[in-house]
């Protein structure tokens, strides 16, 4: 059932889709009976289900309920999801410039040399995000499955400028290499103890030491051991 909740079901749908796939098809009062999702919430649950590709209706009288097989739906679901996502992301494009005019500018400045904290994984993969795209010349990456976190299918090949060259050390799985191969980049399989690193020209660097946090800089001294560890690691 928590599998199912990665798909977008609530536990009222996982319950109800969960029980309609054993008896194949029923009412809404027998669902209700078999998954014990109150009758007060069943209905919502099967439109829900319905409207996301997991059950289909018969118009019978009373309204009888059929599942869509397991895969089929599971499938549906995650290109409706990507869809979903791409219209939303173009939306979300086209607001920047609008909300840059709105805002405060802030004070220009030199680039911040310090070390930056990054905290939170999706702070993280929208840091790793920025630096991908901002590459322009080489692109290091290294880590435990370094480019499973930021995910193998075509995330890279969306961000990365074609003429940036890519070296990534780590562990693969079979979607990983293949996107690597598509850039044109190099990948090198062998077992990193540091947990994520990405170095963009030399310039910018983001240290990931756990789930959950990671470091930023533009610190020459910083970026340095860094960039001598990953040369270490081709050897």
């Amino acid at each position: 059932m928590k599998l199912l909740k990665e798909f977008g079901l609530n536990s009222y749908e996982a319950k109800a889709y969960i029980s309609l796939l054993t008896i194949s098809r029923g009412t809404a009062t027998e669902i209700s009976g078999r998954s014990g999702v109150p009758p007060q919430r069943i209905y919502d649950s099967l439109k829900g289900l319905e409207e996301k590709g997991f059950v289909h209706s018969i118009n019978e009288k009373p309204k009888v309920y059929i599942p869509v097989p397991v895969r089929e739906a599971l499938l549906g679901r995650i290109y409706h999801l990507k869809t979903e996502f791409e219209k939303r992301e173009k939306f979300l494009r086209k607001l920047i410039g609008e909300i840059e005019e709105l805002l405060p500018k802030g004070d220009e400045r030199e680039s911040f040399t310090g070390v930056i904290n990054i905290v939170g994984e999706e702070s993280i993969v929208s840091k790793a995000v920025n630096l991908i795209s901002e590459a322009k010349e080489f692109l290091w990456i290294a880590g435990v499955r370094p480019l499973f976190k930021f995910g193998c299918r075509g995330n890279l090949d969306r961000y990365l400028n074609p003429s940036v060259k890519l070296t990534a050390v780590g562990i693969f799985d079979f979607p990983c290499k293949n996107e690597i191969k598509k850039l044109g980049g190099v990948y090198i399989e062998r077992e990193v103890k540091l947990p994520y690193l990405l170095i963009a020209d030399g310039e910018k660097a983001m240290i990931v030491y756990s789930n959950s946090s990671a470091l930023f800089t533009e610190n020459p001294s910083v970026i340095e051991p860094f960039k001598v560890y990953f040369e270490s690691l081709l050897r």
